[in-house]
């Protein structure tokens, strides 16, 4: 796969809204339209060699420079992550990458939560906003289907629903509350089995085709802060894959 991040005059003729669930869904297309038709190997992201204060290196946008005022590569000691700060706005960071799901079912990650936006309710339009969010795309456009799972401040975690922008995303909430605020938390999903339990389609094994990121505050017109780092997929769930 060709890693160059996309700029928008390659995708003439796609309408440029920004907001709200259409901006989103647009960056869902982009993965299918730049994405290989073959499976390709376990991803392996830890932001190690992209450029601190930079949009990391193979990631798609809409625009650049709305893109980066929201998302830019940030580091810690020797960590270094993507960082995300909403300010009233939503806007998301998408990376194509197929793998086969029953081959390599779990996608392992970490994550951190800084700042909430306020009043959410992820069910409701007017209250859906997240302070982190990571989706797996499945299929093929025109016929897609996602699953985010969330950080969300006020639904309890194991709480599944579809989104209230989309009948073809389903959002399961990972990580509840303010408990853990400011602090590297680390998720593993085993995704086909999410994908069976959240879709109904037990014999189904859809090929997943990339990944996205979303932190926003747009619905509720507040601020949103969270960091992303050490995504990866693996055959199982082991922990030993998210150490450095």
């Amino acid at each position: 796969m060709n890693k160059t991040t996309r700029s928008t005059s390659q995708f003439a003729g796609v309408p440029r809204v920004r907001t709200g669930f259409f901006g989103g869904f647009l960056l869902i297309l982009l993965l299918f339209w730049t994405a290989t038709l073959s499976a390709q190997p376990p991803i392996r992201i830890n932001f190690q060699s992209d450029e601190i204060g930079r949009i990391p290196t193979g990631w798609l946008y809409w625009n650049e420079k709305s893109a980066a005022k929201v998302y830019s590569v940030q580091a810690e000691d020797e960590k270094k992550f993507l960082h995300a700060e909403a300010r009233g706005t939503m806007y998301q960071l998408g990376y194509a990458h197929r793998w086969d799901l029953q081959e390599f079912p779990w996608l392992q990650w970490q994550w951190r939560a800084v700042l909430f936006p306020v009043g959410t309710d992820e069910r409701e339009k007017s209250k859906n906003d997240s302070v982190l969010g990571l989706y797996v795309v499945f299929g093929h456009w025109p016929f897609i289907k996602t699953i985010k799972y969330i950080w969300s401040d006020t639904l309890p975690v194991g709480t599944s629903f579809t989104s209230p922008y989309s009948s073809t995303t389903r959002i399961l909430v990972v990580q509840s509350g303010r408990a853990r605020q400011g602090t590297w938390v680390t998720e593993r999903r085993n995704v086909l089995s999410d994908y069976r339990h959240l879709y109904g389609e037990v014999d189904k094994a859809p090929i997943a085709s990339g990944i996205a990121v979303l932190t926003d505050s747009d619905d509720t017109h507040s601020m949103a802060i969270g960091d992303y780092a050490d995504i990866r997929t693996s055959a199982r769930e082991d922990s030993r894959a998210l150490s450095p």
